[in-house]
């Protein structure tokens, strides 16, 4: 396990991490030796420009990037002391779960929405109380209470993503993966989802994708830069430039590359 950061936190506690991570699909590579440490209940966010491979690494944390034949991966992910691919899939995307960039509810019910993936993974409590302690989470309970049967798409996006994020806390994860999940959303909604997150880190573990640096800055705790490195034969690789807490990230960066970045859009 990859123990030789100690920043940003005196006595840190770590969650997730990789070693010497590499990824490629079939013969391009796209990340190259990410060293990494996620902390508990602390809301991370992952920035840089656009072909990076921000969203292909939250990818190799639940092992979503394995389901396509053409993904390799070296080096080392630990969740806790466990290798992930020493783990069942099914049961890391349990523990690992995710909010995409557009929300995506199933074309259901509001309370089926929520309450499928419970019956799926066998869930033994009651399924009612359950569905709304989850959406009560989003603080989308008061919204929806009277209208649980009406199909989720009749929904706003705003709505529609605290659905999806509702959905995703139902089944308890110990960590929750967000690519850009506000990148749809007006203002409005975003700083809802902006509150929620601050509130949810207090159980969960957040890893945030974002090019809202305002966002970014606002809510996360820390901060990784990622950049793209072009080498001699003229690949992209994206790298982990700089990592830190976020003010010194958005503030004092010890980097030049991560002040242009941030300076320009913040």
């Amino acid at each position: 396990m990859n123990r030789n950061s100690e920043y940003p936190y005196p006595n840190p506690l770590p969650i997730l991490e990789t070693s010497d991570l590499s990824v490629f699909f079939d013969k391009t590579q796209i990340l190259g030796s990410i060293n990494l440490t996620i902390y508990a209940h602390k809301i991370t966010a992952i920035i840089g420009p656009s072909g990076c491979g921000k969203t292909t690494l939250i990818r190799c944390f639940n092992r979503l990037n394995e389901l396509s034949n053409h993904f390799k991966r070296i080096g080392q992910i630990y969740m806790g002391d466990r290798e992930i691919s020493q783990v069942n899939p099914v049961e890391i995307r349990r523990q690992v779960g995710m909010v995409f960039q557009k929300p995506n509810p199933f074309p259901k019910s509001i309370y089926d929405n929520i309450a499928l993936g419970l019956r799926i993974n066998g869930y033994q409590g009651d399924i009612d109380e359950c569905v709304e302690y989850s959406l009560r989470q989003v603080f989308l309970w008061d919204e929806v209470k009277n209208n649980l049967y009406r199909s989720a798409l009749t929904l706003s996006g705003g709505q529609q993503q605290r659905l999806c994020i509702a959905r995703t806390l139902a089944l308890k994860p110990d960590i929750i993966l967000m690519d850009e999940p506000c990148s749809a959303l007006d203002p409005i909604s975003t700083a809802r989802i902006d509150e929620l997150l601050y509130e949810l880190k207090h159980d969960y573990t957040i890893v945030l994708v974002t090019h809202n640096m305002q966002q970014a800055s606002r809510i996360s705790d820390l901060t990784a830069f990622f950049n793209i490195k072009t080498t001699e034969t003229g690949e992209k690789i994206g790298y982990l430039s700089e990592y830190d807490k976020t003010e010194v990230i958005f503030h004092h960066p010890q980097q030049q590359a991560t002040q242009e970045y941030v300076s320009r859009r913040f």
